[in-house]
């Protein structure tokens, strides 16, 4: 498939290796997503999501994410967590319990490392067995120089049952490597909605390109194809993509889209899982951006005092509530300047699920 980044670079994750120093976790398929670039003051702004599979069957605790550049990458051995002068030029860290819900630390082991924490959202989603998808959303990093030369990123991972606050053992290990990552979508995700799942997926370029096949299946092995939706074939600009399954299965939902070129080539994306259980969490925008300052959204099997409206400092946002069975308006109650908010819904069991808003 030709669709490519607009911008001249690549993002680069830990994908290959999960390496178990003893025994208590495992960590698997690290991804990196990007949301968008911004200059700021001949630097860029990066706005990423990075999501990783953890294993808590034996009592994982703590996780710890850092990101380099490639050529700046630290390598640290991990036979203890690294303090601040083995990771080098780190471009950012976070810092996480794994304990239910999960939820993001203000600190580091070693407390000359301060972790990224304003603004940053952070969710699970429970694949069964003890294994875990855990997403963390809205991370900023600054890299030195111009937009148009970025190098490539790499990202480690590193879990923990130890609170020990200066040197805690390594207990698994997702170490970064310099491979590209073979997705060209910008994003490729999925909601639930009341009775239905959309898939959604955003292209940043697109050459020669011919159609997309949407497939399902119910075990992430036999795929089935639900859909095609022809691709925009050749553009320079972001496009935007959405299908929506009507007849979901009961349980998971496994999905992944078929990228065919105008030549018969094709490849496959990554594929992503969407929980269609009796008690599964349904909360979706409903319209976005939002017109006359009210934020429309869907809200199924959660309550709804688990709503926040934050700015992108994280300052809480003041709203009033109405509601017609799943559905909600959410209005400030001040009069709010124009830009990108964060919708958040704290869950009891299951850490934070976010959604940007823009508000004209």
């Amino acid at each position: 498939m030709k669709t490519v980044y607009a911008l001249n670079w690549i993002l680069i994750v830990g994908l290959s290796t999960s390496l178990a120093v003893a025994d208590p976790c495992t960590l698997s398929d690290g991804q990196i997503e990007l949301n968008n670039v911004s200059a700021s003051g001949g630097n860029c702004i990066l706005n990423l999501k990075y999501s990783f599979s953890l294993d808590k069957n034996k009592g994982n605790k703590f996780a710890y994410i850092h990101f380099w550049k490639a050529s700046s990458y630290a390598n640290p051995d991990y036979k203890k967590g690294p303090v601040k002068s083995e990771l080098g030029n780190v471009l950012g860290t976070i810092a996480i319990s794994t304990d239910d819900p999960v939820s993001l630390l203000s600190t580091y082991p070693d407390n000359t490392v301060n972790p990224l924490f304003a603004g940053l959202t952070i969710s699970q989603v429970d694949l069964g067995g003890g294994l875990y998808r855990i997403t963390v959303d809205n991370i900023l990093l600054t890299v030195p120089g111009a937009c148009s030369g970025l190098p490539n990123l790499i990202a480690d991972v590193w879990a923990t049952q130890s609170n020990d606050k200066v040197t805690p053992p390594v207990h698994c290990l997702l170490k970064g490597n310099d491979t590209p990552l073979p997705v060209t979508l910008a994003r490729f995700q999925g909601s639930l909605l009341d009775n239905a799942i959309s898939v959604s997926w955003t292209t940043a370029e697109e050459t020669g390109a011919s159609h997309f096949d949407i497939e399902r299946s119910a075990d992430a092995k036999e795929f089935v194809q639900l859909g095609r939706m022809q691709a925009k074939g050749n553009s320079s600009t972001s496009q935007q993509y959405r299908f929506l399954d009507l007849l979901p299965l009961s349980g998971h939902n496994y999905y992944r889209l078929r990228m065919v070129d105008k030549n018969g080539s094709s490849e496959y994306s990554r594929v992503i899982t969407i929980d269609n259980g009796p008690n599964s969490v349904a909360f979706e925008l409903l319209g976005n951006p939002v017109l006359n300052r009210e934020i429309k959204f869907l809200l199924k099997n959660e309550d709804v005092s688990g709503i926040q409206l934050l700015d992108m400092s994280g300052r809480a946002v003041t709203f009033s509530l109405s509601q017609w069975g799943n559905e909600f308006v959410l209005k400030p109650r001040s009069n709010q300047s124009s830009g990108i908010y964060i919708l958040s819904l704290r869950r009891d069991k299951a850490g934070t699920m976010a959604k940007k808003v823009l508000m004209p």
